[in-house]
Parts: structure tokens; C-alpha cells; sequence
């Protein structure tokens, strides 16, 4: 704690005698949960309802610009959080982040963490997903190069960040990318690209994978190599409406756990999980197009044995190297949203298409579905939704909708034995504008399926006084239960701004359920309890 705290103070230091040449920046970002046990709901049986009470995560950026340098650092500290494992308690401070990045002529320079990726990220991505406490910077190097006005190649190497200290692999990589354009009049452009990537074990690595190997039978027997690699090749293309993105990446042998493979044992019984030495390789594509009061999105991808880690022991969303794109959509309304996917890394194939028009200038119609599968045709998720938006004035909307799904639990939450959940959820908004400073806005959504919890009903009431003030009260009921009897989960909400400073505060009785960040989810316990956070830039 002491080395990342005189960093700070010197930097700090150095920032406030030189701000006169120079320009220093930051952000300032706290979260506190009050536990309050209810074990109606299950929100019990962890550190935080059983003694500590009280936890919270925060994070200090301060970045300053001088004679061309960018320097920044993060300072991480965390009491009690949940977020690591929401039904466990950790609790550390250190240095979450540094780098310093230079330009000079044509070539970028930059040392410390680096957040960056190839492509749309399928075989690279280092990235932070703060509401799971992802942050899989890169903690190294990189040089980017502009060979000419349309062509740059960059490389780097390092070691994935793990919290406060590194995983041991050592990741290497190197990319391409153009543009180009062609055509008469140039009407159509090209963004070519090519990425690769190497990651090598440690020493201590593989004699930990060897030791835990060497004890399988010949039949499950695992050849072991210290080095894998990954190549993707892929290309926008844009003719005037019409924008076509097309990805392949493929990965050479590559050692990993796979916890739905059987093993056998010496006995000649067989257990569930083993390590695999095998390739892979993703397909992703996207399609898109915009004209006059018309808008359609096509996408496609597919996925066999492409999980990419850092360290072959770590799982869920932990040590991964990439990203790969979910396919469902990003749902906001609290009902439509408590049944979301996550990517499946070792066999997926999965479609999903929106198409948006507009019938007239105060009637706009939203059609989505989503469809994914295994590699052998077995449905995991599939989602239709039709949403109307009716603005009858500026100061006055609807919207409703109806949306049905079905979501393989036992995949995405590892429920063993549950049936397919099968939901029908129609939902209805009202939003009104009283006069340019004060709205109030009107949600409501039910859903009804006899699986997991049972039906739903959720209504929401928002009240917002702009630029500083806004308030909440919503209530989820379930109101057909299957595994409990009827329960309350209200949720109260006051929000303040002033200046570059959020501050809210809820109360909060949250269902079991999925929580999703930038595609990644995990399933997280009920909650229940105050949570506080404070936003302030500077």
C-alpha cells in the first residue's frame, strides 16, 4: 500500500507545480452497499449479512497532460466488496493502473497498462467491466505506426493484469489495418485488417498442468505445449447505406479446461471436467442498413473450442485474452432483461436480426429476434420482440411491446435438471414532459412463466426535476411464485447533480438472477440493502 501511495503523492505533487504548462484530469468513483439479511429473498448466508455489514469499492483516476506526454494512474481500493465473488467478501487497495504515452512523428509509444484490441476483439481485447470487477489490461507495451494515410500496424507484449498482480503468461501480438477507397466518386470503403497473437506459459505453469494431467488415463491423455496462437482476418465494407462486417480467427492447439467433458477414471467410472489441447475457431459477421425511415441489423456468428485465457486454471470471466461479441440483445426494462445469455466460448452458433421502420413521423415499429443454438442444434436462447413507439407531441410517448423467450437455465446458470424457461412478457411506458425542466415517466411489465420463480410483475415511476434531481419507486412482485410464496422487491431511488458530481442513493431488495456488463455476465445471490455511489470528474 505504501509504494502505491507515494506514486500518487508524486505525481499528484508534480501535477499542481506544473499545471500552469501542463493539463490534469480525473475521475473519482465510489460504491457503498449497507447489507441488510432478509432471508426470504436468500439475501444471507455471506461475510457481508453475517458480520461485516458494510462494504465498498472506489477508484481514483487522475490523468495530466504535459509537452506531449499522457500520464495517468488509478489508485483501487476495496473494503468488503462483493464484486469479486458475490458470495464471498474481498477486501485490498494498491495501484489498479499506470501508463505513460508519447507521440512521436508517425509512432505511438506507450508503456504501463494498455487497453486495446484487434478486430472486433475475437482473438484480442483488453478492456474493463467495473460493475463484475473485469479488468484485463494488458501490463507492458505497445508501438503504433502510421506507415501512410491510410495504413497503421501496432504491436505489444505483456502480461494480462489479475487484480494487483499479473497472470504469468506472456501474451505477444501484432496487427494490420487499412482504408481504402474505391469507386466512382470513392462511394465505396474498405477497412482491411489482420491480427495475431502468441501467448507462452510459464515454467510454473505448465508443471502445474503437467502435474494435474499426468494422473489421466491414456484415453484422456493431453499433449502439452508452452506456446499457442491465434490469427483473425477481417474487413468492413460501406456502400453508401449498406455497412458489411465479416470476421474469421482461428487458433492453433491451445491447452484448456473443459468442465463439460467426461474423464475417465482408473476405476473405469468417469467424472465430469478435464483439460483439452485443441484448436478453435470463430466466425462473425454483421450486416447493417440505414435509409430513409427504415433500419435492419444482421448478425451471425459461430463458435467452437475458442476459449483464450491467460492462465488455464482461472474460469468464468476471468483471464480472458478476448472478447467474444454476445448475440442477444442488450435489454433495459427490469423484466426483459432477467433472462440474458452469456457467450458460450467452446460451441455456439447464434443469429440475431432487428429491423426498425417508421410508419409515420409519430409511429415507429421495432421487430427483434435472436436465435442461439449448440453446434449440434440444441436451443440455449431464443427471443422475439416487437416494440411500438406512438409519440403523439413532443411532450408525450408510448411505448409498448410484447417479447417472448426461451433460455436453457440449465447451460447459462448451471441449474442441473430444470426445464427450458419459456416466458411471455408484455410491457408498457408512458412518458410525459410537463414543461422543459420536469417529466415523469411510467413503466410497467409482466411476465408470466411457470419455470424458476414463477411469474412476474414489475411497475416503475420516475419523477425527474432537470438538471439536479430525480426520483424513483419500483416494486417487483412475484406474483405466481413457484419455489417460494408471493414476494416484494421494492426499490427506491434519489439522484443529484451538481456540476460534474452524481451522487444516489437506493434502497434495494434485488432478485437471484443474471447481471450482464458489456455482453459478460454471471448469476449473482439476491440482495438486499443501501447502496450508495458517488461520480465526480474533474
Amino acid at each position: 500500500m505504501k509504494k502505491p501511495i507515494c506514486y500518487l503523492f508524486i505525481f499528484f505533487s508534480y501535477s499542481v507545480t506544473a499545471q500552469n504548462e501542463g493539463q490534469l484530469s480525473g475521475q473519482l468513483l465510489l460504491n457503498s452497499n449497507v447489507f441488510l439479511e432478509d432471508k426470504d429473498i436468500g439475501a444471507s448466508n455471506t461475510p457481508q449479512y453475517d458480520n461485516q455489514l458494510f462494504g465498498s469499492e472506489d477508484w481514483l483516476d487522475l490523468n495530466y497532460q504535459l509537452k506531449g506526454f499522457d500520464v495517468g494512474v488509478r489508485l483501487d481500493l476495496f473494503n468488503n466488496s462483493n464484486l469479486l465473488n458475490p458470495r464471498d467478501s474481498y477486501s485490498g487497495q494498491g495501484l489498479g493502473k499506470w501508463y505513460v504515452r508519447k507521440q512521436l512523428d508517425n509512432l505511438l509509444i506507450q508503456v504501463g497498462y494498455i487497453y486495446d484490441q484487434i478486430g472486433t476483439g475475437l482473438i484480442f481485447r483488453s478492456y474493463e467491466e467495473r460493475p463484475l470487477l473485469i479488468d484485463n489490461g494488458l501490463y507492458g507495451a505497445s508501438l503504433k505506426f502510421k506507415l501512410s494515410d491510410h495504413l497503421f500496424v501496432k504491436a505489444f507484449g505483456g502480461k494480462q493484469k489479475n487484480l494487483f498482480s499479473t497472470y504469468e503468461t506472456f501474451l505477444k501480438g501484432t496487427a494490420l489495418e487499412g482504408y481504402l477507397e474505391i469507386g466512382k466518386q470513392k462511394s465505396i470503403s474498405l477497412v482491411p485488417g489482420v491480427g495475431f497473437v502468441n501467448k507462452t506459459f510459464s515454467d510454473e505453469q505448465m508443471a502445474q498442468i503437467i502435474n494435474t494431467v499426468r494422473n489421466y488415463t491414456p484415453s484422456d491423455s493431453v499433449g502439452l505445449n508452452y506456446n499457442s496462437y491465434a490469427v483473425t482476418f477481417y474487413n468492413t465494407v460501406s456502400v453508401g447505406p449498406v455497412v458489411w462486417h465479416a470476421e474469421a480467427a482461428f487458433k492453433e492447439k491451445d491447452v484448456y479446461f473443459d468442465p463439460e467433458s467426461r474423464r475417465q477414471l482408473f476405476n473405469g467410472q468417469t467424472t465430469l471436467g478435464k483439460f483439452r489441447n485443441e484448436g478453435g475457431s470463430v466466425l462473425y459477421s454483421s450486416l447493417s442498413l440505414g435509409v430513409k425511415g427504415i433500419g435492419a441489423t444482421v448478425e451471425y456468428k459461430r463458435t467452437e473450442n475458442f476459449t483464450f485465457r491467460a492462465d488455464p486454471f482461472v474460469a468464468l470471466n476471468r483471464g480472458l485474452v478476448n472478447y467474444l461479441p454476445p448475440m442477444a440483445k442488450i435489454n433495459s426494462y427490469r423484466l426483459k432483461s432477467r433472462y440474458t445469455p452469456a457467450t458460450q466460448e467452446l460451441a455456439e452458433e447464434a443469429l440475431q436480426i432487428e429491423l426498425r421502420y417508421a410508419i409515420s413521423k409519430k409511429l415507429k415499429v421495432v421487430h427483434y429476434f435472436s436465435n442461439i443454438t449448440d453446434l449440434q442444434g440444441s436451443l440455449l436462447y431464443r427471443e422475439f420482440d416487437t416494440e411500438i413507439v406512438v409519440r403523439k407531441s413532443s411532450a408525450l410517448q408510448w411505448t409498448l411491446g410484447l417479447q417472448r423467450q426461451q433460455y436453457n437455465q440449465e447451460v447459462y446458470e448451471g441449474k442441473a435438471g430444470v426445464n427450458l424457461v419459456q416466458t411471455w412478457t408484455p410491457y408498457l411506458e408512458w412518458f410525459k414532459k410537463f414543461s422543459a425542466r420536469k417529466s415523469l415517466r411510467v413503466e410497467s411489465q409482466y411476465m408470466s412463466t411457470p419455470e424458476d420463480f414463477g411469474s412476474w410483475l414489475f411497475v416503475l415511476t420516475e419523477y425527474n426535476i432537470a438538471p439536479k434531481w430525480s426520483f424513483s419507486v419500483s416494486d417487483m412482485y412475484n406474483v405466481d411464485p413457484s419455489k417460494t410464496r408471493d414476494l416484494h422487491y421494492p426499490r427506491v431511488d434519489f439522484v443529484y447533480i451538481r456540476q460534474a458530481n452524481r451522487y444516489s442513493l437506493s434502497f434495494v431488495k434485488q432478485v437471484e438472477g443474471v447481471v450482464c456488463a458489456g455482453g459478460i455476465c454471471r448469476l449473482e445471490p439476491a440482495f438486499s440493502g443501501f447502496r450508495f455511489t458517488l461520480n465526480s470528474t474533474f
